[in-house]
């Protein structure tokens, strides 16, 4: 009996000494110590496909400058390879909520994802209306559907037509020509060949166009009468002419012709079209021992139809999986900043913020150099319509064009069936 009771005692005393550290804690704020999930940094993981010297931009400067201003957060930067491949891959993982917190996609992506329920709408995000004014307009339209926004444009491009300029030089000529017509007629007389690289959407669309061809009516709910018209047709028989008179491209069908080294060193390849990755690639290329800006002169693409070119960009969206959602917001808005674009700029990519847009069109240095014939094609360049339905309007057209090229097809019944088709696509994409 006594012990039990020297027991008891002893059990009251540790529960009144308990009682009294808990109610006068060492610790002077509970709420500084890190508990058992709690992280002390916030990791957001963003995958892209940028090249090697937009990553190294990216990464040494772009993370940097962004984490000393919030380091709070920590972005990890993940590089992947833009490819068909790349786009199942990432449908794959995000239906299986695997994805990274951010995506930097082409726009035309975009849908895709958002029907199916993968990314996370941002206008309801903080601050989400101030930072949207200062972009431009149609490339922030890429990233609604269905009365949401998923995602903020980041960066803004287009083809342009690179020149040999000692071919233009030989033929007395201080600008290159105008139209498409001229382009083709000079090529001809003089036994020199337009580097068309390939006859996809992408490749063959300015080159359509440019001869007059249309794809779709300007709000893209149609294609019959616009693919499928006598414009169309004409385009792309002169297109087909053209090859088959070794005129564009002779290695077009083989792919194995080395545009961007011929269109400065050879003496055959007047023209070729690409994107300014040609010169923020090569310009850094220990491989390139010529004066590129000299022996090469890249000019908005020629007209003659309703476009010049074709747009391309990309944005960042957050996905449906994302954690930190606030901490990703942060990072996105602030890389669609003036400031932030202005440093992107130095890599070659065209701004979407407004005030950058136009600063950098006034800015001098190397960039500025090959980058202003590009940002003055954005003004007349075609914006591939923002639809879930786009790759196989895509695809599509890129079937039509092997008919044509490889197969022999009729043109007119081919632009006939490939305009059926898109409009089945166009027409389930309003019932939706």
């Amino acid at each position: 009996m006594k012990r039990a009771a020297l027991r008891c005692l002893a059990l009251a005393v540790l529960l009144t000494t308990l009682s009294g550290c808990l109610g006068n804690s060492i610790i002077d704020d509970p709420n500084t110590v890190k508990r058992i999930g709690e992280e002390p940094q916030k990791r957001i993981v963003i995958w892209h496909t940028y090249s090697d010297e937009e990553t190294l931009l990216f990464e040494k400067e772009i993370i940097p400058a962004f984490e000393a201003e919030h380091p709070d957060i920590v972005i990890e930067s993940v590089r992947q390879t833009h490819n068909r491949e790349y786009h199942a891959a990432l449908l794959a993982r995000a239906s299986a909520g695997k994805t990274p917190d951010i995506i930097r996609m082409d726009y035309t992506w975009i849908p895709v994802f958002a029907q199916r329920g993968l990314l996370h709408p941002i206008e309801s995000m903080p601050g989400f209306d101030t930072v949207s004014e200062q972009l431009r307009g149609r490339m922030l339209d890429t990233n609604r559907h269905e009365g949401h926004v998923y995602g903020l444009p980041l960066n803004i491009t287009t083809k342009a037509a690179i020149y040999n300029t000692r071919l233009l030089d030989k033929m007395g000529m201080q600008e290159p020509p105008s139209s498409f017509a001229e382009l083709a007629r000079l090529a001809r007389e003089n036994g020199y060949t337009l580097g068309m690289t390939g006859i996809d959407l992408w490749n063959s669309l300015p080159y359509f166009f440019a001869n007059g061809g249309q794809l779709a009516d300007e709000a893209f709910t149609r294609t019959e009468g616009y693919f499928n018209s006598d414009r169309s047709v004409a385009a792309a028989e002169e297109l087909l002419r053209l090859f088959r008179d070794g005129i564009i491209n002779p290695s077009l069908l083989a792919g194995n012709a080395d545009l961007w080294r011929e269109v400065y060193a050879s003496q055959k390849l007047l023209m070729m079209d690409e994107g300014p990755w040609y010169y923020s690639i090569l310009l850094n290329s220990a491989g390139v021992d010529v004066n590129l800006l000299q022996r090469t002169r890249p000019v908005p693409f020629p007209s003659g139809g309703d476009y010049r070119s074709i747009i391309g960009g990309e944005n960042l969206v957050m996905t449906k999986g994302t954690r930190n959602k606030p901490e990703a917001w942060i990072f996105m808005s602030w890389m669609t900043r003036k400031e932030t674009q202005l440093k992107l700029l130095e890599a070659g990519l065209i701004p979407v913020n407004t005030d950058a847009f136009e600063e950098g069109g006034k800015a001098k240095g190397t960039v500025s150099l090959y980058l202003a014939p590009y940002m003055e094609s954005i003004h007349d360049a075609f914006y591939r319509p923002s639809i879930p339905q786009w790759n196989e309007i895509e695809r599509i057209y890129n079937s039509a064009m092997e008919d044509i090229f490889i197969r022999g097809e009729n043109i007119k019944e081919t632009l006939d069936d490939a305009a059926r088709k898109m409009d089945v696509l166009l027409e389930a994409a309003e019932r939706s």
